[in-house]
């Protein structure tokens, strides 16, 4: 991504359990799980898009979102989480929210 260059990676995702998606749902438990992200480095793409895409979520970030969200996204890499990051710069897009427990309480 760092290229410039439009690519893609994916990664393989683990189920939740029922008990953390209520938790983390709020009591608005989603559809489906998916079995795979697909990070998809679209140069021109301003804002932050995730959308399922057959057994996948594709989540598609641009130049612009990557250099704002950096030490968001190197925070979930080494396993943090808890906060919140806007996916444009419209005031009525929604903030998506990451949560999980602790390294220790996931086993």
């Amino acid at each position: 991504m760092n290229a410039g260059k439009e690519c893609h990676r994916s990664l393989k995702l683990e189920l939740v359990s029922e008990s953390l998606l209520k938790g983390i749902g709020y009591d608005r438990k989603c559809a489906r799980q998916f079995d795979k992200l697909k990070i998809h480095f679209l140069p021109e793409a301003d804002d932050l898009s995730l959308h399922p895409e057959d057994d996948k979520l594709v989540l598609t970030v641009g130049n612009r979102r990557l250099r704002k969200r950096a030490s968001a996204f190197a925070d979930v890499e080494v396993g943090g989480g808890d906060f919140g990051i806007a996916a444009s710069d419209d005031k009525r897009a929604e903030t998506w929210m990451f949560w999980w427990p602790p390294r220790q309480a996931r086993s």
